[in-house]
């Protein structure tokens, strides 16, 4: 299964939505590649150093220039959405949303991109895909990359593993697919 449709798969599963963006609010990750490190551990097993480091290398320039901004930028006109102040005004207010919208979508394009990128890691390596799913690939892949964040962490390790379980759960019905 492609990264791109394992990732939508699964996040749009009961739960899982939640669990990534109080992951991505708490400790600052990055969703696509946790959801990168369940995909690899769902059909290729544990994921080495190496591989979680070119993964978050490759992400980083691409996170910071390009996601970041628009996330930021869509965020900031939900705030101010709801001020008493700024831009929006009555009249505008259906041009606002719409540009919103739109701002949300081309993000969501960016981050599917950013998907592809990172399934090329995995074609570059030329790892052998396994048969069976193994939850524990899936949670050990997602944990390693949370440590690489522990610097900003802002919730217990138990909080965390939970909130990675939720999603290694979910991994289940896309690997049968």
């Amino acid at each position: 299964m492609k990264l791109d449709t394992f990732a939508i798969t699964v996040y749009r599963q009961p739960e899982v939505a939640d669990a990534c963006l109080a992951l991505q609010e708490t400790m600052e990750l990055d969703v696509p590649i946790l959801l990168y490190c369940a995909w690899f551990g769902c059909f290729y097993g544990e994921m080495k150093d190496t591989v979680l480091n070119q993964a978050i290398e490759i992400s980083n320039t691409y996170a910071n220039n390009v996601v970041k901004p628009l996330r930021h930028t869509r965020r900031w006109m939900k705030d101010t959405a709801r001020s008493s102040g700024g831009l929006l005004t009555t009249e505008n207010l259906l041009s606002w949303q719409t540009l919103r919208e739109q701002i949300k979508a081309v993000e969501i394009s960016s981050e599917l991109l950013w998907l592809k990128a990172l399934e090329s890691i995995t074609e570059q390596h030329l790892f052998t895909q396994q048969a069976d799913f193994k939850s524990e690939n899936v949670v050990a892949n997602m944990h390693r990359y949370c440590q690489t964040l522990r610097s900003n962490r802002e919730l217990r390790d138990s909080e965390v593993m939970l909130l990675l379980s939720r999603i290694a759960d979910s991994c289940v019905p896309a690997h049968k697919a």
